[in-house]
């Protein structure tokens, strides 16, 4: 069986903006999400990736994501406190996944990943 029939499940990868300050960056393109599956994987298993740090409730004050109880987001970021680095990654409790590039500007929903 070659590679490509095992995944035959999976649908392309699609995104929607969330977010009233929208812009035109991209956080996909960046490196450190080249393996997004991978990574929102051993975040759902509670593992940490070198340079990842969170796993803390994101209150989505403001908010930018659809309206949900609190502690049902929880966020992941690259940098040495909350407010360093603009990269994060928000999980919802169901397989939601968004990304950030500039610190909670605005929202890219992945769809499609497959919920570990």
């Amino acid at each position: 069986m070659k590679t490509k029939d095992i995944f035959h499940f999976l649908e392309p990868m699609k995104t929607i903006k969330w977010g009233v300050k929208t812009n035109n960056s991209n956080p996909l393109g960046d490196s450190r999400l080249n393996d997004l599956y991978s990574l929102v994987r051993d975040f759902r298993r509670g593992r940490l990736p070198f340079g990842w740090r969170g796993n803390k409730v994101f209150e989505n004050k403001y908010g930018d994501l659809p309206l949900r109880p609190y502690a049902y987001y929880t966020e992941f970021y690259l940098g040495t406190s909350a407010e360093s680095g603009s990269l994060r990654v928000v999980l919802g409790k169901g397989s939601e996944v968004y990304v950030t590039g500039n610190h909670f500007r605005d929202f890219i929903q992945v769809l499609h990943l497959p919920f570990p």
